[in-house]
C-alpha cells in the first residue's frame, strides 16, 4: 500500500471513529433532552392537577360555572398524558394518538417524538418502568378526581343543594390530592435516579469512544511513521557505507510503498554505480598504459558523470519531493526534526553532486562563457536574496557595495560571476561565527571599451593559517582535516572559483590571518555594454489564455515516484494533470486533447522527450508551452532543449516554488 493510501486510510478511520463519537453524542443529547421533557411534563401534570383541585374546591363554594369550566380545562392535561401513556403501553401503539395525548398534556411539539422514543426504547430499564407504573397509579387517582368533580357538579346543580354531601365530596378530593402529591414525589425521584444512571452510561460510552479514537489515531500514526523512518534510515545507512567505499551494504526493504520502491531503486542505483566504478577503475588501469587510452578514459568519465547525475538526481527528486510533502502534513516535533534532517542531508548531497559536475565540466573544457549585457547591482541583489537567510540565522551582517566609478552596464557572463561570488560568500558565512561578511566591487583600470573590476569578499571569521594559503585552491583540499569534520564539503568550491576566474582571464588571491578573518579577491576584465537600456531586463514570456479556470497539464514521465510527486504538486496547486508514461503516449494524448502546458521528461522508453517535442512542434504544429523537467544537468542540456522548441528548463530535484512560478508565468 502506498504512503498516500496509508495516510488516506488513517484519516478515513479517524473520520469514521469521530463520526461514531458525534452520533453517540447526538444520541446522548437527544436522550437526555427526552428525560428533561418527562421531568418538565411531570411538572405540567402536577401543576394542572393542583390547579384542577383548587378550582374544584373554589367551585364548591362559589357555585360559579366558570370555576367548574376552569377545573375541567386544567384536568385536560393529566387526561391527555393518560391517553398517551395508555397508547404507548400497547404492543402496536398508534403514534398519532400518543402525539395528540402529549399535545393535550401541553408538551412542546418539538419534544414529543423524543418522549415517545424514550418510552419505546428504554421501557425495560427499571427506573423508567417504575416511573411509568407510578404514572399509571396517578392516572387512576386522576380518574377518581374526575368522578368526584362530576358528582360535585351534580350536587351543586340540584334544585336543593345538599351542603353535607358536597362537604363529603370535598373531603374525598383532599384524600385524592394527598395521594397524588405522594405519587408526584415518587415519580420525580424515580426520574432523577434514572437521569443519573443514564448520564453515567452515556459518559462511559463517550469516554470509551474518545479513548478508542485517540489510541487508534496514535497507533496508526506510529505505525505509518515507523515504516517511513525504518525505510529512510536504511537508505541513509547504505549511503554512509557507500560514502566510505563499501558498496556491499544494501538498504533493507521493509515495505511495498514509495519508501520500499525508493529503497529498491537505491539498491539498483548502487549496483549500477558499483559496476560503473569497477569498470571505470579497470579502464583507468588499462588506459594508463597509453596516451590514446587516457583520452578514451576521459570520455568514459564524462559519460559516467552524466549517467551518475541522472541516476542520482532521479531518486533524489523523489526523496526531496516527498520530504516536502511530508513536511506539510501534521507531524509531531520529533517527526519534524527527522524531516528537517532529511532535507538538510538531501540539500548537502545535491550541493556535492553539483560541485562534482561543475568541476568535471571545467576540467573537460565544456564550459562556454556567455557575452550578454548585465548589471553588477542586479547580481548583488540576487546574491543578497540567496544568502541573507543563512546570514540572519547566524546574526552575521552581510553587505554588498559597488564603488561609484564602477560601470553598471557591462558585457560578460553574469551566471558565472554569480557562481563565483556565491561560492566565496557561502564559504565566508560557513567559517564566520559572528561579525560580518562584506562584498565589494571596485574599478581597477578602464579604457574606452573595457573595465577591469576587482571583487573582494571579506569576513571576520576564523581565518586561514599562512602555510595553507598556497593549497586551498587545489581540488579536494581544505585547510585541515578538522575543517572537513566540522563543516563538511567536497573541497572543490575554491578550485571551481579559481578555474572560472581563470577561464575569464582573471586572477584570484587570498589574504588571511587566523582569528581575524580572510579576504578573497579576484579581478575580471569586462567589455562596456552599449545601448544597454531595454536590453538587460528580461524579455516578457509569451502569455497564453486558457479556456478553463483550472490549468490542464500533461506530464510525460516514466518514473512512478516522479509521477506521484508531480501529481501531488499539481493537486496542491489546483492543476489537473494527466500522465503519459513515455513520449509516444504523450504525442497520442496531444493529438486527442488540448492541454494548457506540457511537463516533459527527457529520458523515457519507446520515445524520449527530444523526439516527442519535435513531433509536437513540427507535425502537430502546437504552440503549447513545454517545460523540460529532467534529471540531466550537464552543460548544454538547457540550450539543447530550448533549441528543440521548449519554453523553459527545470532540473530534478525541482523546487516546488520554482516549478509553480515557471508554470504560472505563461498564463494571465
Amino acid at each position: 500500500m502506498s504512503i498516500a493510501r496509508k495516510l488516506y486510510l488513517t484519516v478515513g478511520i479517524m473520520a469514521l471513529l469521530i463520526a461514531v463519537e458525534m452520533l453517540a453524542l447526538m444520541f446522548a443529547i437527544k436522550t437526555l433532552s427526552s428525560v428533561r421533557t418527562y421531568v418538565g411534563g411531570e411538572g405540567l401534570w402536577s401543576k394542572a392537577q393542583k390547579d384542577a383541585v383548587y378550582y374544584l374546591q373554589k367551585y364548591s363554594k362559589s357555585y360559579d360555572e366558570h370555576d367548574y369550566n376552569t377545573y375541567l380545562h386544567f384536568l385536560k392535561v393529566p387526561l391527555g398524558d393518560r391517553k398517551a401513556r395508555l397508547e404507548l403501553s400497547k404492543a402496536e401503539p398508534d403514534l398519532a394518538v400518543a402525539r395528540q395525548g402529549f399535545l393535550e398534556g401541553r408538551l412542546h411539539p418539538d419534544d414529543i417524538d423524543g418522549a415517545i422514543k424514550l418510552v419505546r426504547r428504554f421501557y425495560w430499564v427499571s427506573y423508567l418502568n417504575k416511573a411509568l407504573t407510578t404514572w399509571g397509579h396517578g392516572d387512576t387517582l386522576i380518574s377518581q378526581l374526575q368522578t368526584i368533580g362530576g358528582e360535585v357538579h351534580v350536587q351543586i346543580n340540584k334544585p336543593v343543594r345538599d351542603e353535607k354531601a358536597i362537604g363529603a365530596l370535598l373531603d374525598r378530593v383532599s384524600v385524592v390530592n394527598e395521594a397524588l402529591t405522594k405519587i408526584e414525589d415518587d415519580f420525580s425521584y424515580t426520574l432523577g435516579e434514572g437521569s443519573r444512571w443514564l448520564a453515567g452510561i452515556i459518559l462511559t460510552l463517550l469516554l470509551s469512544i474518545v479513548l478508542t479514537v485517540e489510541i487508534t489515531g496514535l497507533s496508526l500514526t506510529i505505525l505509518v511513521s515507523r515504516g517511513i523512518g525504518m525505510g529512510l534510515n536504511e537508505i541513509i545507512a547504505s549511503s554512509e557505507a557507500i560514502a566510505k567505499g563499501d558498496f556491499s551494504r544494501k538498504a533493507k526493504v521493509h515495505s511495498l510503498d514509495e519508501i520500499g520502491i525508493l529503497g529498491r531503486s537505491f539498491n539498483d542505483m548502487t549496483g549500477k554505480l558499483e559496476d560503473n566504478i569497477t569498470a571505470l577503475k579497470r579502464s583507468e588501469e588499462e588506459l594508463s598504459k597509453a596516451k590514446d587510452q587516457a583520452e578514451q578514459s576521459a570520455i568514459i568519465k564524462e559519460h559516467f558523470l552524466a549517467n551518475m547525475s541522472h541516476e542520482i538526481r532521479t531518486p533524489m527528486n523523489a526523496v526531496m519531493g516527498f520530504t516536502n510533502l511530508l513536511e506539510n502534513t501534521e507531524l509531531d516535533e520529533q517527526q519534524k526534526e527527522f524531516i528537517g534532517a532529511i532535507k538538510v542531508a538531501g540539500n548537502n548531497l545535491l550541493a556535492i553532486i553539483n560541485d562534482i559536475l561543475d568541476y568535471s565540466k571545467i576540467a573537460s573544457g565544456m564550459i562556454i562563457l556567455e557575452q550578454i549585457p548585465f548589471r553588477i547591482t542586479s547580481v548583488f541583489q540576487s546574491l543578497n536574496v540567496l544568502m541573507k537567510h543563512k546570514a540572519m540565522e547566524k546574526s552575521i551582517v552581510l553587505t554588498f557595495t559597488a564603488e561609484a566609478n564602477v560601470s553598471d552596464s557591462l558585457m560578460g557572463d553574469p551566471t558565472r560571476l554569480m557562481q563565483i561570488l556565491s561560492n566565496l560568500v557561502d564559504n565566508a558565512l560557513k567559517f564566520t561565527e559572528k561579525g560580518y561578511v562584506s562584498v565589494n566591487a571596485r574599478l581597477v583600470t578602464e579604457d574606452d571599451d573595457t573595465e577591469t573590476i576587482e571583487f573582494n569578499v571579506k569576513d571576520s571569521g576564523s581565518g586561514i593559517a599562512q602555510d595553507k594559503l598556497s593549497v586551498i585552491f587545489d581540488r579536494f583540499t581544505q585547510a585541515s582535516a578538522e575543517t572537513t569534520r566540522k563543516y563538511g564539503g567536497t573541497g572543490l568550491g575554491l578550485s571551481i572559483v579559481k578555474s572560472l576566474v581563470e577561464l575569464q582571464k582573471g586572477k584570484t588571491t587570498v589574504t588571511s590571518e587566523p582569528g581575524k578573518g580572510s579576504v578573497f579577491a579576484f579581478s575580471i576584465k569586462y567589455a562596456k555594454a552599449k545601448n544597454i537600456a531595454g536590453i538587460i531586463e528580461d524579455a516578457p514570456k509569451p502569455s497564453y489564455e486558457t479556456g478553463e479556470t483550472t490549468l490542464q497539464i500533461l506530464l510525460a514521465e516514466d518514473n512512478p515516484l516522479n509521477q506521484m510527486l508531480v501529481m501531488h504538486f499539481s493537486k496542491n496547486h489546483g492543476f489537473e494533470t494527466e500522465v503519459a508514461d513515455n513520449g509516444r503516449i504523450a504525442v497520442e494524448k496531444m493529438r486527442a486533447k488540448k492541454y494548457d502546458l506540457v511537463l516533459m521528461d527527457m529520458q523515457m522508453p519507446e520515445m524520449d522527450g527530444y523526439e516527442a517535442t519535435t513531433i509536437i512542434r513540427t507535425e502537430l504544429k502546437s504552440k503549447v508551452p513545454i517545460i523540460a523537467l529532467t534529471a540531466h544537468a550537464m552543460n548544454g542540456e538547457k540550450e539543447k532543449c530550448l533549441n528543440l522548441g521548449m519554453n523553459d528548463f527545470v532540473t530534478k530535484p525541482f523546487d516546488p516554488k520554482d516549478l509553480y512560478s515557471k508554470i504560472t508565468s505563461y498564463f494571465n
